[in-house]
């Protein structure tokens, strides 16, 4: 091959590596239309990158204008990567939907990047980031390794992230991020049908006890039916966060006093579950 490139001259090596590098862009998806994450996130600036001056990160080529930048990126991929790798959170936390955002509708947040397929999206989340900041959260940030290993729910930690098709997943420490790189899906699937199996069971009644507070306030989430209102969260002793549906409705009183830490026992149905949250139907609530 040497040979033959050398024997065809140089326009025809230009062709040749044009070709190659074609082929790389078509089997990888250019990031950002080519721009640099490192300048937008850490300049708010929009520079165009260089392929010359790539990496490729959780499937996707990263282009940027010069080495040194390419390495501050790799130094930690995590900070940089738009937040769902790139696409709309309100979209995904709306629907369940993957849906692309666009470099033109983005938003800066806490140091991380959002895209937004339109201006509509890019509003609602500026309108309410806390509610949309988070959704590429896995597993509520709960270690998945320790779940599928010692079946033992464990926070992680911001500084052991790994980020796998988009999604943010956060470990105790080093130790679990090494384990979940070396095969990601294996532990995704794990959850994932942990998850299923969990809602399988959606139609039994459960029972919780736990301390009250606001969904939205305290844990940036909020009820499906009345998505408009704060709602009432009931955090149980094992960290799992309940979410009462129409608890404006059915308990007024003490969803006005949820910011009191009431102490409450709660009868009703699973709705749907993500991660550490659980959202119920009440059939009964007391006060402990």
């Amino acid at each position: 091959m040497r040979t033959l490139i050398h024997c065809v001259g140089p326009l025809s090596l230009a062709v040749v590596l044009l070709v190659a590098s074609e082929a790389k862009s078509a089997e990888t998806p250019l990031a950002l239309e080519g721009y640099c994450p490192v300048c937008i996130v850490e300049g708010n600036k929009w520079v165009k990158g260089n392929p010359e001056f790539s990496t490729t990160y959780d499937g996707k080529q990263y282009n940027f204008p010069s080495a040194k930048l390419r390495q501050t990126f790799l130094a930690n991929p995590v900070k940089y990567v738009p937040a769902l790798g790139g696409d709309c959170t309100v979209c995904f936390a709306r629907s369940g939907e993957r849906a692309p955002g666009n470099i033109r509708f983005s938003v800066r947040h806490k140091g991380r990047l959002y895209l937004f397929p339109n201006d509509e999206m890019r509003q609602t989340f500026k309108a309410n980031p806390g509610q949309y900041e988070n959704v590429d959260l896995a597993a509520g940030g709960n270690c998945v390794v320790c779940r599928m290993k010692a079946d033992k729910r464990m926070p992680g930690k911001p500084e052991f992230t790994a980020v796998y098709k988009g999604m943010r997943y956060q470990f105790p420490s080093d130790t679990q991020r090494q384990m979940f790189l070396a095969s990601p899906a294996k532990y995704v699937k794990a959850t994932s049908e942990s998850q299923s199996s969990l809602e399988s069971a959606t139609s039994q009644e459960i029972v919780f006890s736990g301390t009250s507070n606001c969904a939205a306030c305290e844990y940036g989430v909020h009820p499906i039916k009345a998505s408009n209102t704060l709602g009432l969260a009931v955090e149980a002793s094992d960290g799992t966060v309940y979410i009462v549906e129409d608890a404006h409705e059915l308990y007024p009183k003490v969803y006005e006093d949820r910011f009191d830490n009431l102490k409450l026992q709660v009868r009703g149905k699973v709705i749907k579950t993500e991660g550490k949250f659980v959202w119920v139907e009440s059939s009964d609530l007391k006060i402990l």
